[in-house]
């Protein structure tokens, strides 16, 4: 009982701190190097409070206070903090921010509790307690921010699983155990795909969910009723290998543009023992180090290092959980796709892909989704194509392919009208840092240098040779490489080949719009294209419908399928197939 034998609540308070069952805190739960509250956070900047109360849990753990002097100084200094942040989180909507803040004014009245004045420390627990029990009203959905994604889980399920642990004597606190746990069960069906990945929307959240669930995967261990079900433990092993899955080769957040940290090693170390297997254990230790998995048994192979989910709006793209080896992450749950590409443990390219397509001079907006034809990969190739519908029947057809053994990828824009009419599009996809784009002087291709050259962007469908008059252009402009074209017809192709090999890419390249023939009659642009690229000493050849299929002839190939890419065989001069679509 909170208050034995009736005693006052300053007596009882007292009662408590003296009888109460010592616990390992949470940092010593996760075996974190600092507070796990900094794990996966989902903004640069809390509030100044609330980061006041996560600094001290840290110097609380990283320092030695066992001397009555450093005891004193850090009483003072919890005493003022937690001060401050109850002033601040009285008149406090529920938000990300505040959420944090009960997380670690609860530790820090675990650490220094007894040496608060009681009337401070009761001010504190009645705040959480109450901010505790009316969580599980929170309500999600589909539109729902990130930060608020984020927040639901801190109050709903990590803050009553924190009071309950690491204050099971309090009866109140300790029954907050059971409504979280059904509260983290009834979260991962809403939030994830059933293999641990969130919405497109909700993908910044992924690693901040992450760290929320890893915590409370090491509190709900140790306290009564606050065990995971086999459900949500299910899902958050999901979790943890999406987490992985999609990690950038610097360690930060694929598609995170504004905010990302690192992941710490101590926080991948947990996340592993928590809720990891040998091959997610393989996964880390392949793409971070061996210093990130500790003492964790590995398996031969990793798992499946790519991945793509309708649902979601989300398709990451990547040969193996390496840091040298290119990745594509691609984020379409919304007309305004974002593409991140890394090559060489450098994003080349990140953001938005603006696009402006245009039918006798009236422009097109999308009229609904992007909506996935085709999902694809083997040993040679990762493939996605997209659809997105347009005012007036047409409609822009999008492949992003990368090619894992070759070390190239395309990203082709195809505009599809009714009506033969003058099509323009103009595709932009933003540079990423410090990279520098430089044109050729005579030639329409370009590299991306910082330095040296990193990767060569050759666009298929427009001449080679400046100097042939035929319209289109491959440019920079306003932070953003932009791909320009013009054509007359039903269908525009505006493809853009990318050699992501920086040892290639400098070397000399060149490339043909090839004939397409069927029944010995030559096939316009805006029935069939086809293209033949060469970078170094490598070559390939690619062909793409662009209506109806047919048997089509190219480059001594033929084909009745709706899209063709291969490769060059020295020195025979045989073409090996990398990838075929029937259509």
């Amino acid at each position: 009982p909170l208050r034995k034998e009736r005693l006052a609540a300053d007596e009882a308070l007292t009662l408590f701190w003296n009888e109460r069952t010592p616990r390992a805190s949470l940092a010593e739960l996760c075996a974190a190097e600092g507070t796990p509250l900094e794990w996966g956070k989902l903004s640069r900047s809390l509030s100044a409070t609330t980061q006041a109360l996560v600094d001290l849990l840290t110097k609380a753990h990283v320092e030695d206070s066992a001397d009555e002097k450093a005891r004193k100084k850090a009483k003072r200094e919890v005493q003022a903090a937690l001060t401050a942040w109850l002033e601040a989180a009285a008149a406090a909507t529920p938000s990300y921010d505040l959420g944090m803040g009960c997380l670690a004014t609860a530790s820090l009245l675990h650490e220094f509790g007894e040496l608060l004045s009681p009337s401070l420390t009761w001010r504190s627990l009645e705040l959480l307690w109450n901010t505790a029990r009316h969580a599980t009203a929170w309500n999600l959905g589909a539109d729902a921010a990130p930060e608020d994604v984020v927040a639901s889980q801190l109050f709903g399920v990590e803050l009553p699983l924190t009071l309950a642990y690491l204050f099971a004597e309090m009866a109140p606190m300790a029954r907050l155990a059971h409504a979280a746990s059904d509260f983290l069960e009834g979260s991962t069906v809403e939030l994830l795909n059933g293999h641990g990945l969130p919405r497109g929307a909700h993908l910044s959240a992924l690693r901040p969910l992450a760290a929320c669930w890893t915590r409370c995967a090491a509190l709900a261990g140790e306290t009564k009723g606050g065990k995971l079900s086999k459900k949500a433990g299910r899902q958050y092993r999901g979790l943890v290998r999406q987490a992985l899955r999609w990690t950038a080769p610097d360690g930060t957040h694929l598609l995170s543009f504004e905010f990302s940290d690192a992941w710490p090693a101590d926080f991948v170390r947990a996340a592993l023992q928590m809720g990891g297997g040998k091959k997610d254990a393989t996964a880390a230790a392949d793409l971070l180090g061996a210093a990130f998995i500790g003492e964790r048994e590995t398996a031969k192979e990793p798992p499946q290092a790519c991945y793509d989910c309708e649902w979601a709006g989300l398709a990451v793209m990547r040969r193996r959980f390496s840091a040298d080896e290119p990745v594509i992450a691609i984020d379409y749950s919304t007309p305004q796709m974002r593409l991140d590409v890394w090559a060489g443990r450098r994003r080349l390219l990140g953001g938005v892909i603006a696009a402006e397509s245009r039918a006798g001079g009236k422009q097109f907006r999308p009229t609904g989704p992007w909506e996935n034809l085709c999902w694809f990969t083997d040993k040679d190739i990762n493939y996605l194509e997209l659809s997105l519908p347009l005012r007036d029947g047409a409609r822009l057809d999008r492949q992003i392919m990368l090619a894992l053994r070759d070390g190239f990828m395309i990203v082709a824009d195809h505009l599809h009208h009714p009506e033969a009419v003058a099509l323009e599009h103009v595709v932009q996809l933003p540079l990423g840092p410090s990279l520098l784009f430089c044109g050729e002087g005579e030639t329409r291709d370009a590299l991306l240098v910082d330095g040296q050259p990193l990767a060569r962007l050759i666009p298929l469908a427009l001449p080679e040779w400046r100097i042939d008059p035929r319209v289109g252009e491959l440019s920079f402009s306003g932070g953003a490489v932009r791909l320009a074209e013009k054509s007359m017809g039903k269908a525009l192709a505006c493809p853009l080949f990318v050699d992501l090999r920086p040892e290639r890419a400098g070397r000399h390249s060149t490339w043909r719009q090839l004939t397409v023939a069927e029944g010995l009659q030559i096939q316009p642009p805006d029935v069939a294209v086809s293209y033949r690229i060469q970078s170094g000493k490598e070559q390939w050849v690619l062909y793409r419908s662009q209506g109806p299929r047919g048997n089509r002839s190219f480059l001594g190939q033929n084909t009745s399928n709706e899209f063709f890419i291969g490769r060059f065989l020295a020195p025979s001069g045989e073409v090996e197939s990398l990838l075929e679509i029937e259509g």
